[in-house]
């Protein structure tokens, strides 16, 4: 089912929903603005595409896509749909009269159509024009309804921040100096992931009804921390989420919670320099001592070595 939430396009976007899933479609749909309301620049259209998968067949998707495998369960009309939507809903953005975004969608469609016809647990947002974002997420078996909300929150947030990657690379540089900004973006995973991560625990625990968010998000590390290392990458959108809370409540960087929550960190392209721990020292302690955490009282917090040092 595709509901269009609101009417417009730039300056007045719309947020469509395909869905599935077994998941009522009001529900994604309250997910889906939840999060847009939080955003200081939500000028793209979204469409968000939420189908079930089966059961479990194999921890491998293909060389080029680390997704796990599940069983298809939706039947060959049902696919032919549903990916026939999403072909006519890229195709009809503006940004596709560009030659070269055109091919890139081309292939970006195919891509798609390849996790959704081939059972990938996919959840990812791909971004087919500035003006036009997509949360995609198919939803296993063993993801319940708060689990693929976190999922979703965290996936829309990377949908709309404007200057990911893909949006930074200039196609009229030369393959060298693309390929630069490329492992320059990826360098700094770590603040894409922890922001897309911290973003989707806060708006969640909104949702929800949680009052302490931050203590749950804390607890939830430390036994993380004990039991797979301390090592930011053991889980990286987590352990990365908790770093970033410690910058927040460290107080050095200003505005940080609410620039992260509105998505204004990534409103230039020049987000990987600010953010890189071989340029600053904030960031380096914060990621070198993110899990330094103590339970005083029921609540968990950071210790004072960590937020005094």
């Amino acid at each position: 089912m595709m509901i269009p939430l609101s009417a417009g396009a730039a300056g007045n976007p719309t947020i469509e929903i395909i869905n599935y899933s077994k998941t009522p479609t009001a529900t994604v749909e309250k997910w889906t603005k939840a999060g847009a309301a939080k955003l200081s620049d939500w000028q793209a259209d979204t469409l968000g595409v939420i189908w079930d998968l089966g059961r479990f067949v194999n921890d491998h998707f293909s060389p080029d896509h680390p997704f796990n495998t599940h069983k298809v369960i939706l039947s060959s009309s049902e696919l032919k749909a549903l990916t026939g939507k999403i072909k006519s809903w890229i195709e009809a953005s503006e940004c596709n009269d560009d030659p070269y975004r055109a091919e890139e969608n081309k292939w970006g469609y195919k891509d798609i159509a390849h996790w959704i016809e081939g059972g990938a647990d996919v959840a990812t947002a791909p971004d087919p024009c500035y003006d036009r974002r997509i949360v995609l997420l198919g939803k296993t078996p063993g993801q319940d309804e708060k689990t693929a909300q976190q999922i979703w929150l965290h996936e829309f947030y990377h949908a709309h921040s404007n200057y990911l990657t893909n949006y930074c690379v200039n196609p009229n540089d030369s393959e060298r100096d693309q390929e630069e900004t490329r492992e320059k973006h990826e360098s700094q995973r770590w603040f894409g992931e922890g922001t897309a991560q911290y973003f989707a625990t806060m708006v969640k625990a909104e949702l929800n009804g949680v009052k302490d968010p931050v203590s749950l998000m804390l607890k939830e590390a430390e036994t993380s921390a004990k039991r797979d290392g301390r090592e930011l990458y053991a889980n990286l959108a987590r352990n990365s989420a908790v770093a970033l809370r410690l910058l927040i409540e460290r107080g050095n960087i200003p505005n940080l919670e609410k620039d992260v929550m509105s998505g204004a960190v990534f409103h230039n392209c020049s987000w990987p320099d600010k953010w890189s721990s071989d340029k600053s020292a904030e960031v380096a302690f914060a990621q070198d001592n993110w899990f330094r955490i103590k339970k005083n009282g029921g609540k968990w917090s950071f210790t004072s070595a960590a937020l005094k040092h």
